[in-house]
């Protein structure tokens, strides 16, 4: 049985998804996203309440449109794709449900990040973890799968405090430094986990995405937009945002760096100002 710490799937599911664990295994995926995708298929297989065998694309239309963002249905739908081609690979399913199931259109409106009332919001909670949570989200900038990660033996000492070894995507591991008001949050937490886990481990990125929407009416991305956003206010280093965040590319950093109306007043005022001090001058054609 795969992943004993997390909540099992019914028991007609176990043996689908160990062998498929194998196989995502045996090609070379990374265990966070083994462990991230046998959590959303052992979801579907909770929720549904069918067999492996008899999940219908109707089943999991249903389940993908349970009320998340689109990014987390892209997930849900990579996740489901990957298990069911698996077991029509494998002949334990004749056909793949999801072949008729469309993946959900990437967002293109403007993510906006999280406001300072929602803030507020979050590190004023009654709940400690949601405490903690949002100051991983806006001190530190990390994913919700990374939070489910933070571990007290990843604290270290630097020169001027403490630092996080954040466990990133693909695994990546990088160094963020905490600040003074997070380090405090952290010095009271007993060796282990950060947030352990009902069963042993951890808890999982579901509950740290439920916890900061009920406490904050905010997304866990947005909070981490707010991150990237308010440190190119103090900063303008994209550079240095980009391995904070722990991006491929500077293109994903700037998508996460929202742009108010003040800002781009100022930016056109630069503008000008620039121009004066250039005696750079335009005539412009009389009607």
């Amino acid at each position: 049985m795969e992943f004993p710490t997390h909540r099992q799937p019914p028991e007609e599911w176990v043996d689908w998804l160990d062998g498929w664990v194998k196989d995502l295994r045996a090609q070379g995926a990374t265990e966070r996203t083994i462990e991230n995708w046998w959590y959303l298929v052992s979801h579907f297989g909770i929720s549904s309440g069918v067999a492996p065998g008899d999940a219908s694309s109707k089943d999991l239309i249903v389940w993908l449109s349970r009320g998340v963002t689109a990014a987390a249905m892209r997930s849900d739908w990579s996740a489901a794709a990957s298990f069911f081609r698996w077991a029509q690979k494998t002949q334990l399913r004749t056909d793949d449900p999801m072949a008729s199931v469309p993946m959900a259109k990437r967002e293109k409106r403007i993510q906006r990040p999280a406001p300072d009332e929602a803030v507020r919001k979050g590190l004023q909670s009654s709940n400690p973890r949601v405490r903690l949570i949002v100051s991983l989200f806006v001190d530190a900038g990390l994913r919700r799968s990374e939070v489910c990660l933070t571990h007290t033996r990843d604290v270290v000492d630097d020169l001027l405090g403490k630092s996080l070894i954040v466990h990133g995507k693909g695994n990546k591991d990088r160094i963020v430094p905490l600040s003074s008001d997070l380090t405090r949050q952290i010095e009271n937490i007993p060796p282990g986990w950060f947030f352990p886990g009902e069963a042993g481990g951890h808890i999982c990125p579901d509950t740290v995405y439920r916890l900061t929407v009920s406490a904050t009416g905010c997304t866990p991305h947005a909070f981490r937009r707010k991150f990237a956003t308010d440190m190119w206010k103090a900063t303008r280093d994209v550079v240095q945002i980009k391995e904070l965040l722990g991006h491929e590319s500077l293109t994903t950093t700037q998508q996460y760096i929202f742009s108010t109306a003040d800002d781009l007043r100022d930016a056109v005022t630069q503008l000008h100002e620039f121009r004066q001090r250039q005696a750079i001058q335009y005539s412009f054609a009389q009607f």
